[in-house]
């Protein structure tokens, strides 16, 4: 059984102050650089969004959900599995390999809804110093999206239930590419190279969701659980897979020789 004391020590020996630093500012820039090209927008169109509507943007667009979000979550992530001593002292406290799994797999869990907790408050600050405040969507947003040929229907609920939703899907995706990285960690005992086989198929799994299963866009709830089902149900395949790794070559502190 896993306990809130392994927990607590995983937490406190995997997280990384530079690395949170870098993400959180990285975080500002795209933040940044976006509000300025919508409030260029806004002059040049005489329309101003809410700041969540313009949140709702920054967080649906592909390019900064792959290429740039994702690399950010797995360069973050890496680092989870060993530590110095490639885990031993961890495996150790934990008495057994498979219970270090299950502690690895709650605190990557843990790390990842804080990072989109980070990812959607960081935006939402920056966008909010700018924009006015609804929690509706404005006529002229839905007129533009239209326009530009989101469905109308991709609105039926307001901007918090919206975002959470587009967030939601994107929280499982990432939650998949992280168990690929703690997987391939186990399977190579190096984390850097689990990083790039990771990344990597987590751009190829991204395109894929997001070109072929439109998962930037919310058009119901239905929708919203059968995508990330999919992604539920990979998520314990990886971790099922890792666990029968640690299990194969697992032992037991406690049991008499």
């Amino acid at each position: 059984m896993v306990t809130m004391k392994m927990i607590r020590y995983n937490i406190s020996e995997s997280f990384n102050v530079v690395r949170w630093c870098l993400t959180l500012l990285a975080f500002s820039f795209v933040a940044v650089v976006s509000v300025a090209k919508y409030i260029q927008l806004s002059d040049m169109t005489a329309i101003t969004f809410s700041s969540l509507e313009t949140t709702y943007l920054i967080l649906n667009d592909t390019m900064s959900v792959v290429y740039i979000y994702l690399p950010l979550y797995l360069f973050l992530m890496c680092g989870l599995m060993f530590d110095d001593n490639f885990g031993a002292l961890e495996v150790i406290k934990c008495k057994s390999r498979g219970k270090w799994y299950l502690g690895k797999w709650v605190t990557l869990l843990f790390y990842t809804l804080v990072f989109f907790i980070c990812l959607f408050g960081m935006n939402f600050l920056i966008c909010n110093q700018v924009f006015p405040y609804s929690t509706s969507w404005s006529s002229d947003f839905l007129r533009v999206q239209v326009m530009m040929g989101q469905s109308a229907r991709n609105f039926l609920y307001g901007p918090i239930e919206t975002i959470g939703l587009s967030l939601g899907s994107v929280f499982f995706l990432y939650l998949v590419a992280g168990m690929m990285s703690m997987f391939f960690s186990l399977l190579t005992n190096k984390e850097a190279y689990a990083f790039f086989v990771s990344l990597i198929l987590g751009i190829l799994i991204s395109v894929a969701f997001v070109y072929g299963l439109k998962m930037t866009s919310q058009l119901s709830f239905d929708a919203f659980m059968w995508r990330n089902g999919i992604l539920f149900v990979g998520t314990c395949l990886v971790g099922a897979l890792g666990l029968h790794y640690t299990y194969k070559k697992d032992f037991n502190l406690e049991q008499k020789v």
